[in-house]
């Protein structure tokens, strides 16, 4: 080997070396940044003549694999998916009680029957009537307040949904700005490890909000697709702008309504858990609660002497009207707090009926103990009142430890696989270290060449003098 190949291949190595290094430092560095992917220096043997020339940079190396990242993003969006559901469920859940808690519709009811049973054995008792008319406004109050949490409620899912899709479309913009500036350093051979590093980061974001497939093409660009193949990114989009629309309440892609059915339409992520609250969960609990309201109110219509006309409890003050919303109307009759002794006479009595009559007492009596018709999902079509209000409470309680139970279960698959994704993909900084001493090394023995190589250089000259 002569002295200037020698130098040639210290000099390459040197170069090599310092280039790993610095990389290494870069890894080191990001350890902890989300997202980052560990990046290694490619280097081989650079020949010339079929002579070894030292060593020869190729480029920068990011590895991941693709399989395992859609498989992390797709568990990660079910458990957001779930995790946003169950957290509504539970709000509703938690104002809703427990069928025997004291707050819950269920208990308001009962305690209503039992008021009207102590009323029959004191039927002439000014205090036990008063009680009877609080009982049924306390009654009225739980429906009234039931149904506002699950308004509010969903009305909180509707804003929530409102930035979400604000913030996926954002995301999908800078996504597509990437996507350029990507290209285009791939096209001039520079490094693109980093923004595709920040380019994963932004559809990991966009994934855990509405469920993605992806697509990368040959000059390095990603296309982004709902999960059922509605586009939301194939081109670098303008500031501002609406892959995913809200109009009139429904979720728009690509022109069309995917809010109608998530479970098909957009299956995961947080998006789907806001429009399973809005449109499915709170709409089935309300319906539930009117069903109940209307029970209620022709039950107690029907015992009166007349059933066309308002009884103890109203439609607002009117007969009953429609079912829908009825639960945040519903109203005791307005005549039954000035006189009490309706509740012993019936609303629609021109006077009080004997004391100790308690005819009219039984014929309410009779209105939570009849079966009556119910067209409610998941709930019975036909049972008493009693029994239809505490199987409400019960399935709806249901519906939220369902939801928590598949929320955990998915939150074990999605650490799971970050997990992995992480152990593959990402920072070990003593793997990093270990590797800084082998580059110390590899420098040391660059080193030493140029040494020997300026000592013989030396000597030749002291020879030539």
């Amino acid at each position: 080997m002569s002295l200037q190949l020698a130098l040639s291949a210290a000099l390459s190595g040197l170069r090599a070396t310092q280039q790993q290094a610095a990389l290494v430092s870069h890894n080191i560095t990001n350890a902890t940044t989300a997202g980052f992917v560990r990046k290694d220096l490619a280097v081989s043997t650079a020949i010339s003549g079929g002579r070894g020339q030292g060593v020869r940079v190729d480029g920068v190396l990011r590895s991941v694999d693709e399989f395992l990242i859609r498989d992390a993003r797709f568990e990660q969006s079910r458990y957001t998916a779930q995790e946003t559901r169950a957290s509504a469920l539970a709000d509703y859940a938690t104002a809703l009680g427990q069928p025997q808690n004291e707050r819950s519709v269920s208990t308001a009811l009962s305690k209503l029957q039992q008021s009207f049973s102590q009323l029959r054995n004191q039927a002439d008792n000014e205090a036990a009537r008063t009680a009877v008319v609080d009982s049924a406004e306390s009654l009225v109050r739980r429906l009234h307040d039931t149904a506002a949490a699950a308004i509010t409620v969903q009305n909180d899912a509707k804003a929530r949904l409102q930035s979400s899709v604000d913030e996926v479309n954002r995301s999908l913009v800078r996504i597509g700005e990437l996507n350029s500036a990507i290209a285009t350093q791939k096209a001039k051979g520079a490094e693109t490890g980093d923004l595709m590093d920040e380019r994963d980061r932004l559809l990991d974001q966009v994934s855990s909000e509405i469920g993605i497939r992806t697509h990368t093409r040959e000059s390095g660009e990603v296309v982004v697709m709902t999960r059922n193949g509605q586009t939301l990114l194939d081109r670098e989009l303008p500031m501002g702008s609406q892959p995913l629309q809200l109009v009139g309440g429904d979720l728009v892609a690509g022109g069309k309504i995917i809010s109608d059915n998530p479970d098909q339409d957009i299956q995961s992520g947080r998006i789907m858990g806001y429009v399973q609250t809005a449109h499915q969960d709170m709409p089935r609990a309300l319906a539930q609660l009117d069903e109940l309201a209307a029970g209620i109110v022709q039950q107690f219509q029907a015992a009166e002497a007349d059933p066309t006309q308002p009884g103890l409890f109203t439609d607002a003050g009117a007969a009953y009207g429609t079912t829908e919303g009825l639960a945040s109307r519903i109203a005791v009759n307005g005549s039954v707090r000035s006189n009490p002794w309706m509740v012993q006479s019936g609303v629609q009595a021109g006077a009080p009926l004997a004391s100790g009559d308690t005819t009219q007492i039984d014929r309410f009596l009779n209105a939570f103990s009849a079966t009556r018709s119910f067209a409610a999902a998941d709930l019975p079509s036909s049972a008493t009142l009693g029994d239809y209000a505490t199987g409400m409470v019960s399935t709806q309680q249901g519906y939220r430890t369902t939801a928590e139970s598949e929320m955990k279960t998915r939150k074990i698959s999605a650490d799971a696989l970050q997990s992995a994704r992480l152990n593959r993909d990402g920072v070990n900084v003593d793997d990093e270290m270990q590797k800084l001493l082998l580059i110390e090394q590899s420098y040391g023995a660059s080193a030493q060449v140029l040494q020997a190589a300026g000592r013989m250089l030396d000597t030749l000259l002291q020879i030539r003098n």
